[in-house]
């Protein structure tokens, strides 16, 4: 196997990481929402971390062998994309766990808010008179449930 299909691939997938996440800021993908069942962070979020993370790994290895040569000016690139990958994998694996409040866009934070207060589409369904009311977690809440004579005749 030669060495450019390593890079395609890894670059690949750099790139469709730092599209989905800067999608999932700008709130044009919201598909990612459906990952927060399997983890308690943002995993959409944290893709953007993660791509850019990779796609300085690949830059790294395109001019590591410049600067091992003794170019001063690229050992410094080096030097600054190491801790520009060392901050995104960080912050991109933590992500995937929290964020912290100023990492959160503005329609996350508004989002959770309205949860919160209960404005939310799925609790106003869930409300009396909503349309999901008495009919999740209480199967046949609306009607009183008392115990017939019948009952103890079948036991």
């Amino acid at each position: 196997m030669s060495d450019w299909l390593p890079m395609a691939i890894l670059g690949t997938m750099s790139a469709v990481l730092i599209v989905s996440g800067v999608m999932a800021y700008r709130q044009k993908y919201v598909a990612w929402l459906a990952l927060k069942s399997f983890f308690p962070g943002w995993p959409g979020l944290a893709g953007l971390y993660l791509g850019i993370a990779i796609a300085t790994i690949l830059v790294l290895n395109s001019i590591l062998d410049a600067a091992t040569a003794g170019n001063l000016l690229l050992g410094l690139a080096v030097l600054v994309l190491f801790a520009v990958f060392v901050l995104c994998l960080v912050t991109g694996i933590v992500g995937m766990f929290w964020l912290p409040r100023f990492l959160l866009p503005r329609w996350v934070e508004d989002m959770v808010e309205e949860i919160r207060r209960g404005d939310d589409p799925l609790s106003r369904d869930l409300r009396p008179g909503g349309r999901l009311h008495g009919r999740l977690g209480v199967p046949g809440s609306a009607r009183v449930h008392t115990r017939r004579k019948d009952d103890d005749d079948q036991q």
